[in-house]
C-alpha cells in the first residue's frame, strides 16, 4: 500500500485515478493545482506523485516536478507525468524536468498500475509478479559498451551488459530490436541493475520505457505475442 498524490485540474481524471488506485490498497490524496500539491507535500509524506502536464493557475506539471526535484527531501520521490501530449519533444521535456515516467492519455489501466508498482519497489520483478508477457530474444544493443537485449516486455527491455547502468538514469539504447518491432527508439529509465555470478560475469539490467504511447504499445504487444512459444 502506498500514499499517492494526484494532481489534475479535471475532477473526472481525479475520480478515475482514485477508482483505479483505491482497490489496489493505495491511499489517494487529490489536488487540482500545483500550489495545493506543494502544500500537501509540505504537510505530509507521500510515496508517489501523479501530475497532469498542463494545468491552469500559474503552474504546470513540468514546473511542479522541477520544484519537487529542487528539494532534497524529495530527491527520490517518484513522479509520473500524465498528459495527452504525444510528441517526442514533449517526452524529452518531461524527462528533463525530472519525472520518473511519462504516461500518455488515454490511460491504459494495466500499464499504469504496472508502472506504479515498479516505481514503488526497487526489487527485481519475479516470474510470479510479472503482469505482462515477456518474450526472450537475442539482439545486439549499444550503450556505453556492447550490450545485448535478452527480453522484451510491455514495460521495457532486459539487457545483459559488461558494465553497470545507474538505477534511475535515463538511457537511450541503440538496437535493431526497435526496427524489428516497428517502433522508434524509446528513452528508458533503469529500474534495476544486478551483477551476474559466474566466470562470465556482467550485469542484468531492467529498463522501463518512458513515454510509451498507444500507437507504440499495440505493435509492441503483437510482436511480443508472436515471439512467445506456447
Amino acid at each position: 500500500m502506498a500514499k499517492i498524490l494526484i494532481v489534475d485540474d479535471q475532477k473526472s481524471v481525479l475520480m478515475t485515478l482514485e477508482a483505479l488506485l483505491t482497490p489496489e490498497g493505495h491511499v489517494v490524496i487529490s489536488a487540482t493545482n500545483a500550489i495545493d500539491a506543494l502544500h500537501h507535500l509540505a504537510a505530509e509524506p507521500f510515496d508517489l506523485v501523479i501530475t497532469d502536464a498542463i494545468m491552469p493557475g500559474g503552474g504546470d506539471g513540468y514546473a511542479l516536478t522541477r520544484t519537487i526535484r529542487k528539494q532534497a527531501q524529495f530527491t527520490n520521490l517518484p513522479v509520473i507525468l500524465l498528459t495527452g501530449k504525444r510528441e517526442k519533444s514533449d517526452v524529452e521535456k518531461g524527462i528533463e524536468s525530472g519525472v520518473n515516467d511519462y504516461v500518455v492519455k488515454p490511460i491504459d489501466p494495466e500499464l499504469l498500475l504496472a508502472k506504479i508498482n515498479n516505481l514503488l519497489t526497487k526489487e527485481e520483478p519475479t516470474q510470479d509478479s510479472k503482469q505482462f508477457l515477456e518474450a526472450p530474444v537475442t539482439f545486439k544493443a549499444e550503450w556505453d559498451t556492447k550490450t545485448e537485449v535478452v527480453a522484451v516486455s510491455e514495460l521495457g527491455l532486459t539487457l545483459h551488459s559488461n558494465v553497470p547502468m545507474p538505477v534511475g538514469k535515463i538511457v537511450r539504447v541503440n538496437s535493431p530490436v526497435f526496427a524489428e518491432i516497428g517502433i522508434e527508439k524509446m528513452p528508458m529509465r533503469v529500474h534495476t541493475c544486478e551483477e551476474l555470478p559466474g566466470p562470465d560475469g556482467g550485469y542484468k539490467i531492467h529498463c522501463q520505457f518512458v513515454g510509451l504511447t498507444e500507437r507504440e504499445l499495440t505493435p509492441l504487444r503483437l510482436w511480443i505475442r508472436s515471439k512467445r512459444h506456447f
